[in-house]
């Protein structure tokens, strides 16, 4: 594979072209995980691929058509808006690995974080097809929603009047907007999100990329407030699978966003282009 002359003339969040360069990933390794040697499960996107720990394929699905986690674009990440998965595609664990080449690596480096994020996805998409045979569609429907709102007694954040000097810097030398962190409590545990300089958009955006929070639906930001923030928010998450509330009301992440921030999860509906899977099968080893 060699690298391709690119040009700089995309839109943001469009891979270019660049010869067929990211139409694949350059190394694919899958492999079955047993269930009790799991630790944690995740999908990572790496600066040269991904690094899936004991991952479903529901949750490659997710990752490859589902959300674009860092460009503004939170649709999709939940069950509402992926059909069609048989059980075992939700049940059963893999370890999961693709690596770009130092080809692609030196062409993906020059590209800004939306293309970058665009070519993952394309190389994902194709990984899932190759080794998974996924096949889907995509259908208009409505699903329940979350609408992010200020609460009665109005919004209790401070308005930053610049970047926050206290944010660390990313895997790209740049200032996160946050920082997740958990520690005991009298319930198990609970997480501590530090925001550094956040808008709301990405605070409904991450709500929904996190499910594990307590959330399992789409948020959509209405709050009207389009300054940036930076604060301290704390809540337990659920045990066991997210629900419209948590098991500890007093604690869930619901009732802390109105304590802490003055802000509201309430229910809507919304119509989303949904992923409908047609076709998918167990991988061949490798």
């Amino acid at each position: 594979m060699t690298a391709t002359p690119l040009v700089f003339a995309q839109e943001p969040g469009t891979c270019p072209d660049a010869g067929g360069l990211f139409a694949a990933y350059d190394v694919v390794s899958v492999k079955p995980v047993h269930p009790d040697s799991i630790i944690s499960t995740a999908v990572f996107h790496r600066p040269d691929g991904i690094d899936g720990q004991s991952v479903t394929v529901e949750m490659v699905v997710r990752s490859s058509y589902a959300y674009t986690f860092g460009t503004g674009i939170g649709n999709f990440v939940n069950e509402d808006v992926i059909t069609g998965l048989p059980g075992w595609a939700k049940n059963d664990y893999f370890s999961l690995q693709a690596k770009m080449s130092p080809e692609q690596l030196a062409v993906f480096a020059k590209l800004d974080q939306g293309q970058q994020r665009a070519c993952q996805d394309n190389m994902e998409r194709a990984m899932v097809a190759d080794r998974f045979k996924l096949k889907i569609h995509r259908q208009p429907r409505q699903v329940p929603a979350y609408e992010l709102v200020v609460a009665k007694g109005g919004p209790r954040l401070k308005e930053s009047t610049g970047p926050d000097p206290n944010a660390p810097n990313g895997t790209d030398g740049k200032p996160q907007t946050m920082s997740l962190a958990t520690r005991p409590s009298k319930n198990g545990f609970e997480v501590i999100l530090q925001a550094y300089s956040m808008s709301m958009e990405e605070l409904s955006n991450l709500l929904v990329y996190a499910s594990v929070l307590g959330v399992n639906h789409s948020v959509v930001d209405k709050t009207g407030l389009r300054g940036r923030y930076s604060f301290t928010f704390i809540f337990a998450p659920p045990a066991g699978r997210p629900t419209d509330a948590a098991s500890d009301p007093e604690s869930s992440i619901f009732t802390a966003l109105e304590d802490q921030l003055g802000l509201r999860l309430q229910r809507t509906t919304a119509t989303f282009d949904t992923v409908v899977v047609d076709h998918v099968e167990r991988p061949e080893a490798n």
